[in-house]
């Protein structure tokens, strides 16, 4: 799998969360709202490139230990909102499974570690503090005067879902959607790699991490039934699960639709 051209060299899945076409014939505008993984590492040419997009507000859905180990390296001027979605529930599921390579084979291997992501993508909808961080994003998203990004570490789980709420609630058709979400898997071809042979010199399996690494339909798919269980469509799930306002709602159609 070829990695994409990156926006960011120091951020390989930053990308435009814009530019899918709704079922109703209209567009998401793209420059408004971006995608990312980590913003730790920005440098001089992805900090203009940063800057000439006009981005105003980042959105950080990384826990605590997270910002302190890799905090956002960010312009000037930029308002940074943190949002933390799962807190302490990583450490909950996953433990401590890097301390030991048959523990961690056991935890994330096969389909252990296929149920232990569908699970992180079930507590994306059903715990009351990712609603609250998702509210946040959402409604700060919607007055925000100058471009937006959401992130996490590295842009695929906790930003594959906010992006695939956000273009439900924008009328995008949920094939585009899911589409959207397995193309981190290229963004991410080559940092992965590298992240998983460094693992590997610890004497872990890469194999047995792969469920973690990955994306996968079924992890979505898995959150999507969670909202259709507990609220019924995304639109009930945004406004009465996460409590934002539907003139937040309305107002992020008006600025990210067209035609």
């Amino acid at each position: 799998m070829t990695a994409p051209t990156p926006i960011l060299t120091t951020a390989p899945n930053f990308r435009d969360a814009g530019g899918h076409a709704t079922a109703d014939g209209r567009k998401v505008r793209t420059g408004v709202v971006y995608r990312s993984d980590g913003l730790a590492a920005l440098d001089g040419p992805d900090t203009e490139t940063f800057v000439r997009l006009g981005i105003g507000l980042v959105c950080d859905l990384r826990s605590d230990q997270e910002r302190d180990n890799e905090p956002d390296r960010l312009p000037a001027g930029v308002d940074l909102l943190i949002a933390d979605v799962m807190g302490q529930g990583n450490n909950e599921l996953f433990g401590d499974v890097f301390a030991d390579p048959q523990r961690a084979g056991e935890t994330l291997g096969g389909q252990a570690g296929i149920d232990l992501m569908s699970e992180v993508y079930r507590r994306f909808v059903t715990t009351g503090l990712a609603r609250e961080a998702y509210r946040k994003v959402f409604t700060r998203m919607a007055e925000a005067e100058r471009a937006s990004v959401f992130h996490c570490s590295q842009g695929k789980d906790r930003t594959g879902w906010t992006s695939a709420v956000l273009l439900t609630l924008l009328g995008v058709p949920r094939e585009t959607i899911l589409e959207d979400y397995l193309a981190s898997a290229a963004h991410l071809t080559e940092k992965n790699s590298r992240i998983l042979s460094v693992i590997a010199e610890r004497g872990f399996d890469p194999e047995h991490l792969r469920p973690m690494f990955s994306v996968r339909e079924e992890y979505l798919n898995t959150a999507f039934g969670e909202v259709e269980t507990h609220y019924g469509t995304v639109e009930d799930y945004v406004r009465d699960g996460m409590g934002v306002p539907q003139a937040s709602i309305d107002a992020l159609r008006a600025r990210l639709l067209e035609g």
